[in-house]
């Protein structure tokens, strides 16, 4: 009965640690897809919870090259914003998006990607597009958990989206809280999400008095999470190894959300494709 009882723990044992390795695996595939992605075309559907409750939901187009930086972005829904066109290339117009309006004030105008006029509703910049900073938000996480990495990650199986096989993988912070953090000099929340590899956004929605991303000031102390979030669920495509599915979660339910579609990886741009003048822009 000893010897039985024996085998069946080391038997649980194994299984636990091939599942865990199973997942790091899967992630340590997932990271090198990303880094091997050079260029992407794809549209992306997303959700976003805003101070005060509301939501921004959207689709987007999207064409990118990674290094040097390089895209172009239109919206597709809703149709108030339909048809709004961005190109961002750090090197041209200044640093600055710039952006076709499909309304008042009726000309292109070129704006910072950080700014008001752009990021009003909505979490991230133009220049977060892709899978990059996903990848870095996992490896975070991934330093996090470090020996407790089968406590935060665990594999649940398959699914189906969009017509693609894909692993779901959780990771799941219990120690997930709010901590007191100090602003440094000249630093925006974008700075501190960065430095931190938290949400920005959930550092605006839980300090109050906080209007926007640069309404901070040296010595002044915020509220900022310890981690990117307490629950985040990803589909892994089980051929490209990207993670075309992503879903944050907080106390609150949903937080962010990102399904992306019709995604081509590594595609031939022509030389002219991230400028106003390619053909079939609106700019």
């Amino acid at each position: 009965m000893k010897r039985v009882l024996l085998f069946f723990v080391v038997g649980v044992l194994f299984c636990q640690i091939a599942v865990a390795q199973d997942v790091k695996q899967i992630l340590n595939k997932t990271m090198a897809a990303i880094d091997n992605a050079k260029t992407l075309s794809y549209r992306m559907k997303f959700k976003e919870r805003l101070v005060g409750g509301k939501w921004n939901i959207a689709e987007v187009a999207t064409k990118l090259q990674v290094s040097p930086l390089k895209v172009y972005i239109k919206t597709l829904a809703p149709a108030e914003g339909a048809n709004i066109e961005m190109l961002y290339c750090p090197t041209m117009y200044g640093g600055k998006c710039h952006i076709k309006p499909n309304g008042f004030p009726y000309v292109n105008v070129n704006l910072a990607p950080t700014s008001s006029h752009v990021m009003k509703s909505q979490h991230h910049p133009p220049s977060d597009s892709g899978f990059q900073k996903f990848k870095k938000l996992i490896q975070a996480a991934m330093n996090k958990a470090g020996m407790q990495f089968n406590q935060a990650f665990s594999l649940h199986g398959n699914t189906t989206f969009d017509g693609k096989a894909c692993y779901v993988v959780q990771i799941n912070d219990p120690t997930f809280t709010f901590v007191n953090y100090t602003v440094k000099a000249g630093q925006s929340l974008y700075d501190i999400a960065r430095e931190k590899q938290v949400a920005e956004y959930m550092i605006l929605e839980n300090n109050k008095g906080v209007d926007d991303f640069f309404d901070i000031k040296a010595g002044q102390v915020l509220k900022i999470p310890t981690s990117y979030s307490p629950k985040t669920t990803i589909y892994i495509d089980q051929k490209t190894y990207l993670p075309i599915y992503q879903k944050m979660e907080d106390s609150k339910g949903l937080f962010e959300q990102y399904e992306f579609y019709d995604l081509v990886i590594n595609p031939k741009f022509a030389t002219n494709e991230f400028s106003e003048d390619f053909k079939g822009y609106g700019f």
